[in-house]
């Protein structure tokens, strides 16, 4: 620290005076500063090199409790022998404007992975989201898409959604009229998800008779919306689905989803269906 004091006095800059003590408090201050501006420093290269590396948690396979149905149903329709036939799917829209999310894309996955072996659906995606593959066939003046007709059409919506039909709160609280006090709270709600699933023939647009799914399932949240679980009862089987702050009603609804897609495709093909969802 001396040597570099001495270069500032040769290069000719008029500095004050000082003694010994002031230039020795100067340089504990001066080393605090540089030490501080390394650490900083190998604090952002170190933080740069985690944000390089990106997300640490790899992808994961949505695992709902009807993976299993999905595959029985696979099974059962290649058992039957049932394959192609050409489906249709509407957009699911949201009536209730409380739930936003993709549900004919997830009836889309839950159709697909139902017939991975058996090809018992064969799914038309024909829809407001066609817009780049029908300009694509037009300008290519191929027409051959539009040869297979689907025989069926699934219609439908998220017909019903009622936040916090039951709901609770709890709280303690201690007091004191110095020393202060301290309290506890607890919360829990239960909210309601409908969705209604109807087939339609594309010969005469007349509903098919009983090919139908009507179903909901029972979110019930604890505290700040940290925990919550699902349930959805079905043939007296009861289905609980464990769900957290990441998944949420987004989980609950593709569990809802997918038990629709098994009772819709089990009806249309004449399926016994039900022992899939045992």
């Amino acid at each position: 620290m001396d040597s570099y004091f001495q270069k500032i006095k040769n290069s000719g800059v008029q500095w004050p005076i000082m003694n010994k003590t002031k230039r020795f408090a100067l340089s504990i201050i001066a080393s605090f500063i540089l030490n501080g501006c390394v650490s900083l420093d190998s604090k952002l290269e170190s933080e740069f090199a985690e944000i390089k590396q990106g997300p640490r948690g790899a992808p994961y396979k949505s695992i709902t409790d009807f993976s299993a149905s999905l595959r029985c149903m696979d099974d059962l329709m290649l058992s039957k022998n049932v394959s192609n036939i050409p489906v249709m799917i509407e957009d699911v829209e949201d009536k209730t404007d409380a739930i936003k999310m993709g549900v004919r894309d997830m009836l889309i996955s839950a159709v697909s992975e139902m017939t991975f072996k058996s090809h018992g659906i064969k799914l038309i995606l024909y829809g407001k989201d066609s817009g780049n593959l029908i300009s694509f066939l037009k300008a290519a003046n191929n027409n051959k898409v539009y040869e297979s007709v689907p025989l069926y059409d699934i219609q439908g919506s998220i017909s019903q959604f009622d936040k916090g039909v039951i709901s609770a709160d709890a709280s303690v609280g201690l007091f004191a009229r110095r020393d202060g006090g301290f309290g506890a709270a607890r919360g829990s709600s239960l909210s309601v998800v409908a969705l209604d699933l109807n087939v339609v023939k594309t010969a005469d647009m007349s509903v098919v008779p009983g090919v139908s799914s009507k179903n909901s399932v029972a979110i019930f949240q604890r505290g700040d919306s940290l925990d919550a679980d699902a349930s959805i009862s079905k043939f007296g089987v009861y289905f609980d689905i464990n769900l957290n702050r990441n998944e949420g009603q987004a989980q609950a609804v593709r569990s809802l989803v997918e038990l629709a897609a098994v009772e819709i495709v089990g009806k249309l093909t004449r399926v016994s269906y039900e022992q899939c969802l045992k």
